[in-house]
């Protein structure tokens, strides 16, 4: 039964906070690669627009370097949000 109970908890396979934490940052900003790579999700999600292709927005979607930012903005929130 104990064995059940390792194999479900969820802090076992939980990632060191540090690396969390400099993961997220590194990719909160928009310098270098990150903008190169914003403008062309920009490009094809304009082409697709254009062109009425869903299926194109999605993939200037998955492109897209912006969840980095939405990973730092959630982030940052938990700690405010836990202590309601």
């Amino acid at each position: 039964m104990n064995n059940i109970f390792n194999f479900i908890n969820l802090h076992s396979g939980e990632e060191q906070k540090d690396k969390v934490l400099e993961n997220v940052t590194s990719n909160i900003s928009f310098r270098g690669s990150n903008l190169w790579i914003l403008a062309c999700a920009i490009i094809i999600a304009s082409i697709g627009l254009n062109v009425n292709s869903t299926a194109v927005i999605i993939g200037a979607m998955l492109i897209s370097p912006l969840m980095g930012r939405s990973l730092g903005q959630g982030l940052h929130l938990v700690p405010i949000i836990s202590h309601l």
